[in-house]
C-alpha cells in the first residue's frame, strides 16, 4: 500500500495496473483525498527483437503517418531507436497522457484522438486524407484489436502493424486474495489485461464499485461477472477521476 494521510471516506482505491504506473496513479489519487492500494495485474514487456527493430527500420521512412493508441506504445516505439520521422510523416495518438508521451520522446504530435481507438480511427477518416496520404504505420500492443485497422483501411488507408510491446496478466493463483481484506471501496481497471490478472489474483467476496478506462475494458470486466459502476469518457487519469465525478 502506499502510504497516505487518512482519505475522505468512501474514497479508498484499489490499482491495478504496472507497478509503475500504480504509484503515479497513487501520487495523484492522494490530492483528491484517497487512499490507494496497489495491486499490479499486468506488466508491459518491449517486443525488442531483431526482427521488430528491422521492420521499423523499414516501415518509418515511408510512412505517412505513425499512430499510437498508448503511452507505453510511444515508449517502446522510441527504446526501438527507430530512424529520424521523415518530413511527410505525421504522429496521431489517443488521449492527452499518449500525446504528452510523443511530445516528449518525438518532439511532436499532429492529431490527438478523443478517447478510444476507434474514436482516433473516426477523426482520421473525417479528415479526408487517408487517400491522399494512405501509408499508415501503427504502433501497437500485441494483444490490441483490429478496429482501428480497419476503420483506417475503410477510409483508404495502406496500414503497417507493428507489435512493439504486450501486456501480460498476472498469473493464476490459488487460493485468490478475498477483496475484503483490501479494505477498498473503488478498484479502478484500465485495461482488459488488468481484468484478466484482477480475476486471477482476487476473489470479489464483497460489493465495490467498478471503474474502467473504456469500452473494451468494460467489456471484458463484465465478461468477467465484474459489473461496472461506470466507464471513463477518455482513457486517462482525468477520465477515471470524471467516471468516479471526483473532477473537481
Amino acid at each position: 500500500m502506499t502510504p497516505h494521510t487518512a482519505g475522505t471516506p468512501g474514497r479508498r482505491v484499489l490499482l491495478t495496473r504496472s507497478e509503475e504506473d500504480c504509484a503515479e496513479w497513487a501520487e495523484r489519487l492522494a490530492r483528491h483525498g484517497a487512499d490507494s492500494v496497489a495491486l499490479p495485474c499486468i506488466r508491459c514487456e518491449p517486443i525488442a527483437t531483431p526482427a521488430s527493430k528491422a521492420a521499423l527500420a523499414a516501415a518509418v521512412p515511408s510512412s505517412d503517418w505513425l499512430v499510437f493508441t498508448s503511452r507505453r506504445g510511444v515508449e517502446a516505439f522510441a527504446a526501438l531507436e527507430p530512424p529520424a520521422l521523415p518530413a511527410q510523416c505525421r504522429v496521431a495518438v489517443v488521449g492527452g497522457a499518449t500525446a504528452e508521451a510523443a511530445r516528449s520522446e518525438l518532439g511532436r504530435v499532429d492529431v490527438v484522438g478523443a478517447g478510444t481507438a476507434a474514436a482516433l480511427g473516426a477523426t482520421l477518416a473525417d479528415l479526408g486524407e487517408l487517400t491522399l496520404h494512405p501509408r499508415v504505420l501503427l504502433a501497437v500492443a500485441e494483444n490490441a484489436g483490429e478496429a482501428l485497422e480497419r476503420t483506417l483501411e475503410a477510409a483508404g488507408a495502406t496500414c503497417t502493424r507493428l507489435d512493439i510491446y504486450r501486456t501480460v496478466p498476472a498469473p493464476a493463483v490459488e487460493p485468490r486474495r478475498p477483496l475484503s481484506t483490501l479494505r477498498v471501496d473503488n478498484v479502478v481497471l484500465a485495461s482488459p489485461s488488468a481484468v484478466t490478472g484482477f480475476v486471477h489474483q482476487v476473489d470479489v467476496d464483497v460489493p465495490v464499485s467498478v471503474y474502467t478506462i473504456g469500452p473494451s475494458t468494460t467489456a471484458a470486466a463484465r465478461e468477467a461477472g465484474l459489473a461496472v459502476k461506470a466507464e471513463a469518457r477518455e482513457p486517462s487519469f482525468e477520465g477515471i477521476l470524471e467516471a468516479m465525478q471526483w473532477r473537481s
